[in-house]
């Protein structure tokens, strides 16, 4: 005798000839392992008993169970050494449900809840081509009236539909029995949308990119240039220089502005210019009018050689 071989009983992920699935889940085995008869082509006689079926397991959405064979019929034997043989290798469920099982869910028509009545050996596995269905009082359904069930389970129910997909609707501007399509539809126009305002966004962040690239490459250059004009000029010395270079590298403005900040020292020739003008202004005033404006204090801590003068040339002699 060869190595027992598993069979899928069903798998919820194949849909059937009849346009539906099985939820593997939802299916009943409570009575059917208290007879888990195994049939030839879910032929109900004595004579097509092949055996029985054991070790059925459910694994995520398989189940699956092997056929202990025991016949001594010539067509039952027949179809067990096919079977040994791995010519045959499918099987087929017989099921019991009611017709308000068969759901839409997910777009996909699925029968949720069914009790499994045998198990059978066919030569086609039945999720591709069939699965018996047998009504409440165990009578085979017909194929017209298996279509009919699901034709009217498609139509009967409506989208399943959530208070969040009310929510969705309700954002998208659109009534609450909006089509798939019309939702789908809104949302692809928002996704453009959306793709355009990150476009016309990152396009605005480069030219802001450059814009401040090009106003750092302005402040760099003019703090260098002032820099070099402070060190020429006398208003920064070396330690000073250090100090405001650390400042610039963490902020550059601050450091040019402080730079600009620097009074300027004047030359030997910009002093004296400056002395001769105010000279100049103090010529063109009287004695009197140095007096009485409060000038000849100043006059004579700050410029004593020329307060000498204007007294000497205003009383005749040296000021005592």
């Amino acid at each position: 005798m060869s190595k027992k071989k598993t069979f899928t009983i069903n798998d919820e992920a194949q849909k059937n000839s009849y346009g539906f699935y099985v939820q593997t889940s939802g299916i009943g085995t409570q009575r059917f392992l208290k007879n888990p008869i195994c049939l030839a082509d879910h032929s109900n006689k004595t004579k097509d008993v092949l055996g029985v079926w054991t070790e059925l397991k459910e694994t995520g959405v398989i189940l699956s169970g092997i056929p202990n064979f025991d016949t001594k019929d010539p067509e039952g034997l027949e179809v067990v050494r096919k079977v040994e043989g791995g010519v045959i290798k499918g099987c087929s469920m017989g099921i019991r449900f009611n017709p308000k099982d068969l759901k839409m869910i997910n777009g996909k028509l699925m029968l949720t809840k069914c009790e499994l009545t045998e198990v059978s050996i066919v030569a086609v596995p039945s999720n591709a081509n069939a699965v018996v269905l047998y009504d409440n009082s165990g009578e085979v359904l017909s194929d017209e009236a298996i279509q009919e069930l699901c034709l009217s389970a498609q139509k009967s129910q409506k989208p399943f539909r959530t208070e969040n997909m009310k929510e969705v609707t309700k954002h998208l501007q659109l009534s609450d029995d909006a089509s798939g399509e019309a939702i789908v539809g809104a949302i692809k126009g928002i996704e453009v949308k959306l793709s355009d305002a990150l476009k016309e966004r990152d396009s605005y962040k480069t030219k802001f990119e450059g814009l401040e690239k090009e106003k750092t490459t302005k402040l760099q250059a003019d703090f260098d240039a002032e820099l070099a004009l402070a060190k020429k000029d006398g208003r920064l010395d070396a330690k000073g220089e250090t100090a405001l270079l650390e400042l610039a590298e963490n902020k550059l403005e601050n450091a040019l502005t402080f730079l600009l900040a620097l009074p300027k020292r004047k030359t030997i020739k910009d002093n004296l210019e400056d002395e001769e003008a105010t000279l100049a202004a103090f010529d063109k005033m009287t004695w009197e009018e140095l007096d009485k404006n409060e000038m000849l204090a100043d006059l004579k801590l700050n410029h004593t050689e020329y307060y000498n003068e204007r007294f000497k040339r205003e009383f005749g002699k040296e000021p005592s």
